[in-house]
């Protein structure tokens, strides 16, 4: 199953179910990825049948360059580095030093989450000289994840990668 978010001038924009050639598209049963996330238990399986209904015939042309983000803005997101090698990169760019640590312990940051960039089109900045860094990513997106969760426990709060 493959979703996309339509600009349709609102925030959160119109929530889409896209073909698996990603050729054609159609209205999801529900109005944002919001709305899905927030009650996945229903929404999913909704979801995947407009899917399948998709994939049987039908839809429109599907466009990335009229799309946002798949997931708009979100209350929070978490990032974790996989590539020290790149974080290495970075900093060696700024002429700041790797600590030791960070080549064993985990590295997690909170960012900024009221405005992800489309899949398609310009990113705007301020001014380059802030030391732009632009890395695509792949999200995980889960339900509620428990303090402490085991490995089980979290893999089953996946929701959309």
């Amino acid at each position: 199953m493959k979703l996309a978010t339509l600009d349709d001038g609102s925030r959160d924009g119109r929530l889409l179910v896209v073909s698996r050639d990603l050729a054609r598209c159609a209205p999801a049963p529900l109005p944002t990825m919001q709305a899905a996330l927030d009650d996945w238990a229903t929404a999913e399986l909704r979801l995947q049948a407009a899917a399948a209904a998709l994939e049987a015939g039908g839809g429109e042309a599907f466009d990335p360059a009229r799309c946002l983000a798949p997931l708009p803005r979100a209350y929070q997101w978490v990032d974790g580095s996989a590539y020290v090698n790149h974080v290495e990169l970075v900093r060696r760019a700024r002429g700041a030093e790797l600590p030791p640590s960070f080549w064993t312990d985990p590295l997690v940051y909170q960012g900024g989450s009221d405005d992800f960039a489309r899949p398609v089109g310009p990113v705007v900045f301020v001014d380059e000289a802030h030391g732009i860094d632009i890395e695509a990513e792949v999200a995980v997106v889960t339900g509620d994840v428990p303090i402490g969760a085991d490995a089980c426990v979290a893999a089953a709060s996946i929701r959309l990668l």
